[in-house]
C-alpha cells in the first residue's frame, strides 16, 4: 500500500473512533466512508499519470528541504475531507495534494 493510501486508512480510523465516541456525529461517519474509498482508489493509481506527478513533486520537495510544511498541510487537508474537502475519487484527492505541494515551493 503506498503511502497516502495508508494515510488516508489511518484518517479513516480516526474519524470511525469519532464517530464511535458519538453516535451522533454522522460526519464523521460519512467522512470515514469517504476516506475509505479515497484510500483504496489511491491504491489503484500508481504507474499513472498524476500518481507519477504527485511521486515527483514530494520527491523535489524532499530533496529541498520543503516537504515537512507539505506534509502538515495534507494531513490537515486528510482531516478536512467529509466536512469541507469533498474529493470525488483518489486522482482529484492526489490532483489537491499536488496543488498544495505547489503552493508549498509558491508554483501556484
Amino acid at each position: 500500500m503506498i503511502e497516502e493510501a495508508e494515510a488516508l486508512a489511518r484518517a479513516a480510523e480516526w474519524r470511525m473512533r469519532k464517530a464511535d465516541a458519538d453516535p451522533a456525529d454522522g460526519q464523521s461517519r460519512d467522512a470515514a466512508a469517504l476516506l475509505e474509498k479515497l484510500a483504496e482508489d489511491v491504491q489503484r493509481l500508481p504507474g499513472g499519470a498524476v500518481f507519477r506527478e504527485y511521486t515527483m513533486i514530494c520527491n523535489w520537495l524532499g530533496e529541498s528541504g520543503e516537504i515537512g510544511d507539505f506534509l502538515d498541510m495534507a494531513d490537515d487537508y486528510r482531516s478536512r475531507i467529509g466536512v469541507d474537502r469533498f474529493p470525488q475519487d483518489g486522482e482529484a484527492y492526489l490532483r489537491a495534494l499536488i496543488d498544495l505541494a505547489k503552493r508549498t515551493f509558491g508554483a501556484a
